[in-house]
């Protein structure tokens, strides 16, 4: 509510970009899933992946998709 009546102690929500990471695993499991389980289905799938904004100051935050990106049901 402070920063509604511009509380100068207060920042504003601001958007942050990001980087995209891709690992070498989620490459791979892709093409297994594509060449032995999608073949020609063209449909968008659920994956996962992780964003991460704790780096330094200056660098971007990242999202970072691994081999496990395929696997959303393993976890809860």
């Amino acid at each position: 509510m402070a920063a509604a009546t511009g509380d100068p102690g207060l920042s504003k929500l601001q958007f942050a970009p990001f980087s995209s990471a891709l690992d070498v695993g989620f490459w791979h499991e892709l093409t297994q899933k594509k060449l032995n389980e999608y073949r020609l289905d063209e449909a968008p799938k659920d994956i996962k992946g992780y964003y991460y904004n704790g780096d330094s100051a200056g660098l971007p935050a990242r999202l970072t998709l691994e081999f496990s990106a395929f696997d959303i049901y393993g976890e809860l």
